[in-house]
């Protein structure tokens, strides 16, 4: 009787090089991920920033609106009847009712040194 053959191990890759393609090929695929996710996360953040300079813009405009609508409201034509209904005392200001008032004279320049007493004792020596 023959002995029996075994069946070999054929395959020419070992463990070690079919873990190493398996933690290569890992290694890609979670790059790739981490490529789709940050991307994805850029257009949210893209989208968001769109947003917001979009209501930025609309409340510049209501602002400018409201800006123009408190500058009317305070034009001398429409404060002047309100003030007159309200019963304030002021009055519009007429060219007699002005006070014009001379400028002040210049004023003589000091004397230099004050006379000193030489009774006194000096703490600081006079300068010649």
């Amino acid at each position: 009787m023959k002995p029996r053959q075994r069946n070999r191990y054929r395959n020419s890759l070992g463990l070690s090089t079919i873990t190493a393609i398996l933690i290569v090929v890992a290694s890609l695929a979670l790059v790739g991920l981490g490529i789709v996710v940050s991307k994805n996360r850029v257009r949210a953040i893209g989208e968001e920033q769109r947003k917001v300079e979009a209501e930025m813009r609309l409340l510049n405009a209501e602002i400018l609106a409201l800006n123009n609508r408190i500058e009317t409201m305070l034009t001398r034509d429409r404060v002047q009847p309100r003030l007159t209904s309200s019963g304030t005392l002021l009055r519009p200001i007429t060219k007699h009712g002005i006070l014009f008032l001379k400028p002040l004279p210049a004023q003589p320049a000091k004397a230099a040194a004050p006379a000193v007493d030489p009774s006194v004792a000096q703490i600081m020596p006079q300068a010649p």
